[in-house]
């Protein structure tokens, strides 16, 4: 008997936040519709029910199952594995996660379902939330907060089902109907647009409560959004596949591109936010007021063990090494061409590829907490050559397991609204303004006005567009933005067959990654639990 998912998620969504410990943080037991409409019946139950909507951003679990689901997991390896940034470690075979690190994936891969699964989670659970809310007796100031937030949640769930598969069912009630057929990319961003409007508009400039989302979270993902379509009709993306629901033909580029600059040009002048001092400060565990300055909206990581709500870059996004000295698995390696990408000054570098970690490697004091230092990498074709960018701190200080971290981390950045700005900048044909945005970008890594006018000598492109995905590699490197990026510029299929099989010593990989990608590969297939329950139509190739 096929379990109808949709609506099971109704039955259980919310109840279950907080209610049980790190291991058993999602309870599986039935609950019937009159205990999650108690839920919306004080001040403290609305409250536990937008806790609920935040919890599948890093929930350990859902329901009992998708382990690891979305961004504790799922989402950064599906959204970096298989690009000119990170391809699969050779040798590694979990069916569950190597796929996308070499483009195997196919609709029976366990990590797509749960993903598909974890994010119409939370999309179910803003529902529940936008249709019982108003009943509440609250603060209405409170109210209002509550539900931009919800609106927020509901887009940016959508946004990430959006650009990983396309067009998508659009559930804006709880009755999640298991037969509900698949909309168009145009229906599905309208939704999405018209949620973080209404986050936008609404919410205040700082959240109440620490790592929900204020109106410059939607502003930001609102750019996110029109330079993402923009892009992707500017350069027909996807249209040689014929497929009309995944079509952006609707799309007016330059529309789209006045309002990213509208809204970047908002959150640049009156957000507050800015380029923290320290680079490495946002990938580190605790230092969380250099990122507090940065980031405008991050995925939280509980202080409280028990809640379950922590992340997990052992992975693949810290330093392969010794557990103890905060290391990794490093199961995506970098490739040679993300390393020469680097002018050999940029500090950047040197701080996002990295060699291992043990024990016996020298330490350092940052903040008053010990941190290993990795081997400098100095050549890709160096053994350990891994991904560094984020840090444990030493596991004698943690307080909990070594696999996990409670520190906060940064899924969207002011440094990467600069870089969007500067797009929509430069589409709008301010080609100099937007050539001053990327040098501004750069000051944070420069150690003098002389080092920054080499590196913009030396990453100097007369074309632009080059420059921009390059410039927002350095920057934004493993944070889950290259395949969205390489997709929306229509360059993903060049870019990869364009990757050496010797620059690097993890580029052993790349022929295989060749070998399995094609061009339909840009969107990932629906997973085949849905295609059995509906049915809902598959995307083209699969």
């Amino acid at each position: 008997m096929k379990i109808k998912i949709k609506i099971y998620l109704l039955l259980a969504g919310v109840l279950s936040i907080g209610l049980s410990s790190c291991s058993k943080y999602l309870d599986t037991q039935p609950y019937s519709f009159n205990t999650v409409d108690k839920l919306y019946t004080s001040a403290q139950g609305a409250e536990l029910g937008i806790t609920g909507c935040y919890n599948a951003l890093n929930a350990e679990a859902v329901q009992g199952g998708a382990w690891a689901g979305t961004f504790v997991a799922t989402t950064p390896i599906m959204l970096n594995g298989g690009t000119d940034e990170v391809v699969l470690r050779d040798g590694l075979l979990d069916p569950n996660w190597a796929p996308f690190g070499n483009a195997t994936f196919t609709v029976q891969n366990p990590k797509l379902k749960d993903e598909w699964f974890v994010l119409f989670a939370g999309i179910n659970r803003t529902n529940y939330l936008l249709e019982k809310i108003n009943d509440v007796d609250m603060s209405e100031d409170r109210k209002t907060e509550i539900i931009g937030e919800a609106h927020f949640l509901r887009g940016f769930y959508y946004f990430y089902l959006a650009v990983e598969f396309g067009g998508l069912p659009i559930f804006t009630n709880s009755n999640h109907d298991p037969d509900m057929q698949r909309e168009s990319i145009e229906d599905v961003y309208n939704l999405i647009i018209s949620d973080l409007t209404i986050a936008y508009e609404t919410l205040p400039n700082r959240a109440s409560k620490l790592g929900r989302a204020d109106k410059w979270s939607a502003g930001g993902y609102l750019s996110k959004i029109y330079t993402y379509l923009a892009s992707c009709k500017a350069n027909n993306v996807g249209e040689d596949l014929g497929f009309s629901l995944n079509s952006f033909a609707w799309v007016n580029s330059g529309e789209m591109y006045n309002k990213a600059k509208v809204i970047t040009d908002d959150i640049i002048n009156n957000s507050g936010f800015t380029l923290t001092e320290h680079y490495d400060y946002l990938f580190r565990e605790t230092t969380e007021q250099a990122k507090a300055e940065e980031s405008l909206f991050s995925l939280l990581g509980s202080k409280n063990v028990s809640a379950g709500n922590l992340n997990l870059t052992l992975f693949w996004q810290i330093p392969v090494g010794a557990p103890g000295a905060g290391g990794g698995y490093g199961w995506l390696r970098p490739v040679g061409e993300l390393f020469y990408k680097y002018d050999s000054t940029d500090l950047r570098r040197t701080h996002n590829i990295t060699q291992a970690l043990f024990t016996d490697n020298p330490t350092e004091t940052v903040e008053g907490v010990t941190y290993y230092i990795p081997i400098p990498c100095t050549d890709p074709l160096q053994i350990d050559l891994c991904v560094g960018k984020y840090r444990y701190r030493s596991a004698a200080e943690k307080g909990i397991s070594n696999a996990w971290s409670d520190g906060n981390i940064s899924l969207l950045r002011f440094a990467d609204i600069l870089l969007l700005n500067a797009e929509a900048l430069y589409f709008t044909g301010d080609e100099a303004g937007a050539r001053a945005r990327l040098r501004e970008v750069r000051t944070r890594i420069a150690a003098d006005g002389t080092h920054l006018d080499l590196l913009t000598s030396n990453y100097y492109n007369a074309d632009f567009q080059t420059e921009l995905l390059d410039s927002r590699s350095r920057e934004l490197c493993f944070e889950g933005w290259r395949r969205i990026d390489l997709v929306r510029f229509g360059i993903i299929d060049e870019t990869i067959a364009g990757l050496s099989d010797d620059m690097g010593t993890w580029n052993v990989i790349v022929p295989v990654l060749q070998a399995n990608w094609a061009h339909h590969k840009m969107w990932f297939p629906i997973p085949l639990s849905e295609i059995e329950l509906s049915p809902i139509e598959q995307n083209p190739g699969y």
